[in-house]
């Protein structure tokens, strides 16, 4: 566990003490500005507001269109015919920073998504796509916020691409020739979701790893660290479905959202873990839930959870209030962004860091978990000052108590809003706690800054300077080649990390929030009973490949890897695996059973929590050299320090 509080983490989030707002926008050339913009002004915000207006509401869509997309240029994703990056100033002036702007190359954008302002307030990285001849990919860019500095990334001529082949196969049009091998690795990929945290390097949520993800034809990505002075890029997650939205608590460490969307289950004997074939019935059912994480980066990413409930949770952002906002909906599955009822039904929710109410893989899917006690959710409000019922969508902290949100009214008669409907607006960030809709417009102070009408302005980011605490990198902590007996008595040699169970059984989490029935018992999710298991088992989901001469994609598979003994003194296990793929981990016991034990906590009905231990609400990972780290087996697990769960109020 790491010992950091939450509060060391939110400092470094957001400005402590006041605004520290950047003042450059005095200085920004008037060319920028686009005086036919003005009659869209209808607030002034307390700091500049950069935001996106783009022809189609792609920014609400977090996961990747159905689609293997094997012709050239492959697969579009989260792409609008036209996208603008603007900024609003407090003195209400609107610049165009990218439109017609020609980049170093000559070529200009076309579209812009997920930007985000720099840890010192003067620059701005977002995703964007080139028009003319260009395959039309997201690449990574930056422009400072006076307009100056627009140059690309990522994607340059040096830029290697895909880790390996991508989906991408067959040339434009009706040709049966394979592309080059090199230049389907360079085009066939996207970057976007860059967040600034580490000094010269930026996170970002990107389909380098070719995938089309389990159970369906989504392309997968990850989350990558790109190095602004060598250009170097390194994954940092491993999922198999989609991780999107980073965004830097301090050097290290960073929230975003996870698919888990893990279509293995264990068995009905509990003796196995494998996908669930047709037909057949497991203890635990496949996944399908939007989690917020939080990862400590440095060389060895530590992964766990931040927010672990029913709903989605897409886009988290911490605020000054010592909650994560994020965005959600009120329906089923993904949104279908071309239905006026599902943009209509996004809404925007916060709640307390660590709020753990779910463990999609962790107890058998029959039995229903105890009631929690007490409220920990504020929802924004849904109607706006007319009365007319409100989607709100892509929340962001704004000094100095305040929310930036995108909204849009539903009109009379109609199913939900249309997209040229979504307006940037901002409110006080002290919602009131309930069930939705418990916070009015006049009690959040909901007010319009502006709205484009033909367009959709979504995605606002405040510009401010940030206070960061700069932490040294670690260095690896095992050797990157080693030697591996598998669990079906094969041998492996090759790259390897290290796998590290620790405090298995300590009672680590016991403060997380939801830990307590409506009876006032608790904990709800608790640690194993000393003893109750006897090792740990490493399983590989590995990802597709698209390398077969014949056959476009080649799922990837499920194999049963390798196992590891845990100290039952200690409560902690320590091995090598191969380094590489997605893996999920479970706790075996003495008869070689997923263990699984029943919490004593009771709710008003007598429902107690029955545990298994299996991780497989994600897909993690260990790099070559590195190492991953795990505590617990496996619910409301959180790196956050229990102690700081609580609310703090100015």
């Amino acid at each position: 566990m790491v010992a950091r509080s939450w509060k060391v983490y939110l400092l470094a989030a957001v400005a402590v003490g006041g605004v520290a707002a950047v003042v450059a926008y005095f200085f920004w050339s008037p060319s920028l500005e686009g005086p036919e913009l003005r009659p869209f002004v209808h607030g002034r915000p307390p700091v500049p507001v950069v935001f996106t207006s783009r022809s189609e509401p792609e920014s609400f869509a977090p996961a990747a269109p159905e689609g293997e997309g094997f012709r050239y240029p492959g697969q579009r994703v989260w792409a609008a015919r036209e996208g603008r990056l603007r900024l609003l100033t407090p003195s209400g002036g609107v610049l165009e920073l990218t439109w017609n702007r020609p980049l170093e190359d000559g070529s200009t954008l076309i579209d812009v998504m997920s930007p985000s302002v720099s840890v010192d307030g003067t620059k701005i990285f977002f995703a964007g796509r080139k028009g003319g001849t260009d395959p039309g990919r997201f690449r990574l860019y930056q422009v400072g916020i006076d307009g100056s500095g627009l140059r690309q990334l990522t994607g340059g001529p040096d830029d290697t691409g895909t880790s390996a082949l991508p989906p991408m196969r067959y040339p434009a049009g009706e040709g049966t020739d394979l592309l080059p091998p090199e230049e389907r690795r360079r085009v066939d990929f996207d970057d976007v979701d860059p967040a600034d945290g580490r000094e010269n390097r930026v996170v970002f949520a990107s389909s380098r790893h070719p995938d089309l993800g389990r159970g369906h034809a989504r392309r997968s990505t990850q989350l990558w660290e790109l190095d602004l002075t060598t250009g170097r890029k390194r994954s940092i997650t491993s999922n198999r479905n989609n991780d999107r939205w980073p965004y830097h608590l301090s050097s290290v460490s960073l929230v975003f959202s996870l698919w888990s969307r893990n279509t293995e289950v264990i068995t009905a004997d509990g003796k196995d873990i494998r996908p669930l074939r047709d037909g057949e019935e497991g203890l635990t059912r496949p996944t399908d839930n939007w989690l917020g994480a939080i990862i400590d980066l440095n060389t060895n990413p530590r992964l766990s959870g931040l927010v672990k409930t029913a709903e989605p949770v897409w886009r988290p952002r911490p605020l000054f209030r010592n909650r994560i906002v994020y965005m959600t909906w009120k329906r089923d599955g993904l949104p279908r962004l071309d239905r006026p009822e599902d943009l209509g039904a996004l809404r925007v929710v916060q709640v307390p860091p660590g709020l753990m109410e779910t463990a999609p893989s962790s107890h058998p899917y029959k039995d229903e978990l105890p009631t929690f006690g007490g409220q920990h959710r504020y929802w924004g409000p849904t109607r706006d000052r007319e009365g007319r019922p409100l989607a709100l969508a892509t929340p962001s902290p704004c000094p100095d108590a305040g929310v930036l949100l995108a909204g849009a009214p539903t009109l009379p008669g109609t199913a939900g809003p249309t997209p040229g409907q979504f307006g940037i607006y901002l409110a006080a960030d002290d919602w009131a706690a309930g069930e939705e809709g418990a916070t009015s417009a006049e009690d959040a102070d909901l007010r319009l800054l502006f709205d484009d009408p033909t367009l959709v302005d979504a995605e606002p980011v405040a510009v401010f300077a940030r206070e960061t605490t700069f932490h040294p990198v670690s260095k690896p902590h095992s050797a990157n080649m080693g030697k591996v007996e598998l669990l079906d008595g094969r041998h492996y040699e090759g790259p390897v990390g290290q796998f590290r169970g620790v405090r298995i059984y300590d009672a680590i989490h016991d403060n997380a929030l939801r830990q307590q029935t409506d009876a006032g018992e608790g904990p709800v999710f608790g640690p194993a009973p000393r003893d109750a298991i006897k090792e740990i088992r490493v399983f590989a989901s590995y990802r597709d490949w698209f390398d077969d001469p014949k056959v476009p994609r080649v799922e990837g598979a499920w194999e049963r890897i390798t196992r590891g003994a845990l100290n039952p003194t200690t409560g902690n296990a320590e091995f090598l695996a191969p380094a590489g793929g997605p893996v999920v981990l479970a706790g075996f016991d003495a008869e070689g059973r997923v263990a699984q034990w029943t919490m004593p906590a009771k709710d008003k009905a007598g429902r107690q929590a029955r545990i298994l231990a299996y991780a497989g609400d994600h897909y993690s990972g260990v790099s070559a050299g590195g190492f991953h780290f795990c505590t617990g087996c496996h619910p409301g697990h959180s790196i956050l320090d229990t102690n700081e769960h609580a609310e703090r109020r100015r």
